[in-house]
């Protein structure tokens, strides 16, 4: 699929000459990287035992209505686990979340600090490391759509060998929905044409990692700095453009619902405050900000809903306590 560069701002100019810049930096990293990473895999075996073999971290700020349908999906698709960190919410997170912490299904951290989600994901990989094999860093507006699996672990162990790969977001709009109601995976289907170059990984605690991120994460063996690959297992240092014709997507990808309903982009970015750096603030408040991604909504993706007659049944279950 084609790979946009992403432009979050009004007016702003793509940067051609970072683009450029990361690109090269893409190819270069092309020479060294699967020689590293084919020799770790050979000589550093990590001989850890994991208790979980897939887990997923989120932080969030007064999000509940989303959570069940959030984590019943991922489940479904097969994470074993949740560190979920709680910013400062004032809903009824705790209600929805208490089955799923009975069930040992979720570790409930109070992340009390603002702007706050980088030290939160810090805080994680070191609670983690050591426990699960493959640690996912998403949102609540983020679910994991899998193409040519039906599993997430058999997605995963394509890249047992690699430190860690990222998945680009293919961004949604409101479909016309001014309020919510209902859930994410059947109600938002206009998208974008094409894939972000930006997006979310899943990091792999065989590697030592020297930076824990938002968007990407980077191993570290000896002095060799290692970056994340895309699905089609070629390196995406610095989100770069270059791949855009070699079959990014194709595996996976994920659904970013961006927006949600129109309701609810009014409170997430002209109410709610940052979770993650008081900077973005101004930024979310621009005008035409949403104009600028609703707008680009020229396709319909349904892919997703492979899995909705199972989430259904599955959040029907949860309803009733089983």
């Amino acid at each position: 699929m084609k790979i946009c560069f992403y432009q979050g701002v009004p007016g702003q100019k793509k940067p051609w000459l970072k683009k450029l810049e990361h690109n090269l930096f893409t190819l270069f990293v092309c020479c060294y990287q699967w020689p590293a990473v084919m020799l770790h895999s050979l000589f550093c075996k990590s001989g850890k035992r994991y208790e979980h073999e897939v887990g997923v971290c989120l932080i969030f700020k007064n999000e509940a209505r989303f959570l069940r349908e959030w984590l019943e999906y991922h489940l479904l698709i097969g994470v074993d686990h949740f560190y979920l960190y709680n910013n400062n919410s004032d809903d009824n997170f705790r209600e929805v979340l208490e089955p799923y912490i009975r069930r040992g299904l979720v570790t409930l951290i109070e992340w009390p600090q603002n702007y706050a989600q980088q030290a939160a994901y810090r805080d994680c990989h070191e609670r983690t490391k050591s426990h699960v094999h493959w640690m996912g860093y998403i949102d609540t507006d983020e679910f994991v759509n899998l193409h040519k699996e039906n599993n997430i672990k058999d997605f995963l162990h394509h890249f047992h060998r690699y430190p860690s790969v990222n998945l680009h977001w293919r961004d949604f709009g409101t479909s016309g929905h001014p309020t919510e109601e209902g859930l994410c995976t059947e109600r938002y289907v206009a998208a974008w044409p094409c894939l972000c170059h930006m997006g979310k990984g899943f990091l792999n605690n065989d590697y030592n990692f020297m930076r824990v991120w938002i968007h990407e994460h980077w191993a570290k063996w000896g002095p060799i700095r290692l970056y994340p690959v895309a699905d089609n297992k070629l390196p995406v240092p610095y989100a770069p453009t270059l791949w855009q014709n070699c079959g990014i997507g194709k595996r996976a990808y994920l659904n970013h619902y961006f927006t949600k309903s129109r309701e609810w982009y009014i409170y997430k970015d002209l109410q709610r405050e940052s979770v993650n750096d008081p900077d973005d603030e101004p930024i979310k408040k621009m005008a035409g900000r949403f104009e600028l991604h609703e707008l680009k909504c020229t396709v319909h993706d349904y892919s997703i809903q492979r899995w909705l007659t199972l989430l259904k049944e599955r959040m029907a279950a949860s309803e009733k306590g089983e």
